[in-house]
C-alpha cells in the first residue's frame, strides 16, 4: 500500500513537472520576451525624441527684439535672441508674427528679418509670436523721425505701474488727487492716441505674467 501511494505521489509529481516545463515555463518565457521587446521599444522612442529635440528647438525662436533698420527707414528689424540676449543665427526661414493682430510672414535669414510698417505717425506696435514651445511678445513705441523709425520697448511693468502709482498718490494725497486724476486720463489718453488699444494693453499684461511662469 506504501509503495503504492509512493508511486502515485512520485507519478503525479512527474506529471505536474512535466506539464510545467511543457506549457507554463514556455507561456512565461513568451510573456517575458515581449514585455522585453516593449521595453526594448519603448527606450529606443525615447531616445529617438531626445536626439530629433534640440533639432527642433534650434529653428524656433524662443525669443526676438526689434531694432532700427539702418538700411531702410521704413522698416524694422525683427531679431531672434538666445538665452544670453545674442543675435540667433540658426534661426532661418518663414515664421508668423502677429503684429498688432494682424499676421506677416516674415523671412528670417541668420536670425533677422525685415518687418516694413506703414505708419503715418509714432505709434504703439505690439509684436507676438507663437510655436510649440513658447509664445514671446513684446511692446514697442515706434517714433517715426525724419531719418525713419526708432523702436522703443515698453514693459508691461511700466504700462501696470503707472496707472496703480498715481491712483496711490491720489489717495495719499488728498491735495494733489485733481493732478493725480489729470495724470491719469492724460496717461490713457496718450496711449489710445497711440494705437494702443485696452484689448492690446492687457494682452501685454497677460502675456507678461504667463512669460514669468
Amino acid at each position: 500500500m506504501n509503495n503504492t501511494c509512493f508511486f502515485n505521489f512520485y507519478t503525479i509529481g512527474f506529471i505536474l513537472k512535466f506539464s510545467f516545463t511543457q506549457n507554463v515555463l514556455p507561456f512565461f518565457t513568451y510573456k517575458l520576451l515581449r514585455i522585453k521587446t516593449y521595453i526594448l521599444g519603448l527606450f529606443l522612442v525615447i531616445g529617438v525624441s531626445l536626439q530629433a529635440q534640440p533639432i527642433t528647438e534650434s529653428n524656433s525662436i524662443a525669443n526676438f527684439i526689434v531694432k532700427e533698420n539702418s538700411q531702410n527707414g521704413n522698416q524694422l528689424l525683427v531679431q531672434a535672441i538666445d538665452t544670453a540676449k545674442q543675435n540667433n543665427s540658426r534661426i532661418n526661414g518663414t515664421f508668423t508674427f502677429y503684429v498688432n493682430g494682424f499676421t506677416q510672414a516674415l523671412e528670417f535669414k541668420d536670425g533677422q528679418a525685415s518687418c516694413e510698417l506703414k505708419l503715418r505717425k509714432s505709434s504703439f506696435i505690439y509684436f507676438k509670436h507663437e510655436n510649440e514651445t513658447s509664445n514671446p511678445s513684446n511692446l514697442y513705441y515706434v517714433y517715426k523721425g525724419d531719418s525713419g523709425l526708432n523702436p522703443f520697448k515698453i514693459s508691461w511693468l511700466l504700462l501696470v505701474a503707472i496707472p496703480i502709482g498715481l491712483v496711490l498718490i491720489g489717495y495719499m494725497f488728498k491735495k494733489i488727487i485733481g493732478l493725480a486724476i489729470f495724470l491719469l486720463a492724460a496717461y490713457f489718453y496718450f496711449n489710445h492716441s497711440g494705437g494702443l488699444s485696452v484689448g492690446t494693453f492687457f494682452e501685454s499684461v497677460f502675456d507678461g505674467l504667463r512669460n514669468l511662469f
